[in-house]
């Protein structure tokens, strides 16, 4: 199969990437971190599939920045749907957020837009688009402070310096932790799936919530003990679970259940 994969440079897609070179695919990459605008590089020939993981995925930064990140992650996906439309590819599985779901920050609004215009290209031009919204990524080898970083990649750069982990409030806030070996499985299975997805939205998670407090007992035991905690964080989300029947109903899984992801990130 020829694939192009945008943002292949970034945490997701360079998993990604290598994991198609390695099926034997051929893969071309995009990236804006070699300059590629997907306005102005998309190239002019034709391909199986697609997936769209480029963006600048940052929250806070969308909310200091609201109509620059809306160029990137919301033109630059538009122009991508034109593009595969006319160079009549398979499916475009595009990479979303559980920040979709409930929108409280200019990023969230953008990846909703971008569902929204996926479903229409589908209904609209019948070309096959499916928006896969995930939850919190995590694995051993995550960049601590980039946009992706979550709780677990600060307490294990906390951990390598020999420092104190924080945890923000009560930490009875719970999160679904989805390791990114079961992301790269999800996005592998919809390229691969005979189903027709018509612009559907599929959660990828585990479908199950640990609280920080469960996940700090868990890593107690292991005999990481230099902890302290602070205030809230303003705007935090309080609980976040994935529900997963959508991929579940076609045969996909998460396999990294919580406590064998952090033996992976805490040996």
């Amino acid at each position: 199969m020829k694939i192009l994969v945008t943002g292949h440079k970034g945490y997701i897609g360079s998993h990604l990437y290598k994991d198609l070179v390695d099926l034997e695919h051929e893969v071309i990459g995009i990236d804006l971190k070699d300059g590629q605008d997907l306005a102005h590089c998309l190239p002019d020939e034709e391909f199986d599939y697609v997936f769209h993981l480029a963006a600048l995925p940052s929250v806070q930064f969308s909310v200091e920045n609201p109509s620059y990140t809306m160029r990137h992650n919301v033109l630059s996906a538009s122009i991508l749907l034109e593009w595969a439309l006319k160079h009549k590819i398979k499916r475009v599985i595009i990479s979303s957020s559980a920040a979709a779901a409930d929108v409280s920050s200019p990023y969230g609004m953008h990846k909703r837009m971008n569902e929204m215009e996926c479903k229409l290209y589908s209904q609209l031009y019948n070309l096959d688009t499916v928006c896969l919204r995930y939850f919190n990524v995590y694995s051993e080898d995550q960049p601590y402070g980039g946009a992706y970083s979550t709780a677990i990649s600060a307490w294990m750069e906390a951990a390598r310096n020999g420092l104190s982990m924080r945890i923000d409030g009560d930490g009875e806030q719970t999160r679904d932790f989805i390791h990114v070996s079961d992301v790269l499985n999800a996005n592998i299975f919809c390229m691969q799936s005979s189903h027709n997805f018509n612009g559907k939205i599929m959660n990828v998670g585990t479908g199950t919530s640990v609280s920080l407090n469960n996940i700090k007992d868990f890593l107690e035991k292991r005999g990481f003990t230099n902890w302290h905690r602070t205030a809230t964080r303003q705007g935090d989300v309080r609980h976040s679970s994935a529900d997963t029947t959508g991929l579940q109903n076609i045969g996909w899984e998460a396999e990294v259940d919580i406590v064998e992801g952090l033996k992976k990130c805490f040996l």
